[in-house]
């Protein structure tokens, strides 16, 4: 029963992670640096510290950033689906038990199912798809990990239900957008 309430804070971190690989990272070590959140094993080593708060930080700008530059959506994304399930990783197994590493897998493998299904289910980033702009897609990616990260230290699991309320959005998105060209399949490409 004990380690149900840091797999929920876990879960939750790597949840996030899914979304942008560095900003629960930054939020991690923010908390961790705070006080607010105990870390352990291997990772505590490279997440404490101010330095650290910063670098992540500035990775986490940095995604974001490049998140919202048309030409570089899809060449982003291929390469951050590896990046975010390594990030899902090292949170869970940072937050969890240490010496298990069960937990790796565990945490890469949220993380990379939110990765995968985020892939998948956002529409191409190339035009506004059903009247919802890439861009607000993206700053919605961006709050959800970001409000998922913090509240995953203080409300364990409910970033999973932040994360499937997105994923769900963007899935409406996509499916509208496929029945707004009904049979004119040359229109919808």
């Amino acid at each position: 029963m004990e380690i149900l309430f840091p797999a929920g804070i876990a879960a939750g971190l790597a949840a996030a992670a899914g979304l942008r690989a560095f900003l629960p990272l930054a939020v991690a070590a923010l908390f961790a640096q705070l006080g607010l959140l105990g870390l352990s094993g291997p990772p505590e080593e490279y997440l404490s510290g101010w330095a650290s708060v910063g670098v992540l930080s500035a990775l986490a700008v940095l995604e974001v950033a490049l998140e919202k530059v048309r030409g570089l959506y899809r060449v982003l994304n291929a390469v951050q689906v590896p990046v975010r399930a390594a990030s899902g990783a090292v949170l869970f197994y940072a937050v969890v038990e240490p010496g298990v590493l069960g937990w790796l897998v565990a945490g890469a493998l949220v993380a990379g199912a939110v990765a995968l299904m985020r892939a998948w289910l956002r529409p191409p980033a190339a035009e506004a798809a059903a009247g919802v702009s890439p861009w607000f897609m993206s700053a919605a990616e961006d709050v959800v990990s970001l409000v998922s990260g913090v509240v995953a230290v203080f409300v364990p699991f409910v970033p999973l239900l932040l994360v499937a309320f997105l994923l769900l959005f963007f899935y409406r998105v996509r499916r509208r957008r496929s029945r707004k060209y009904g049979g004119l399949r040359i229109l919808g490409d």
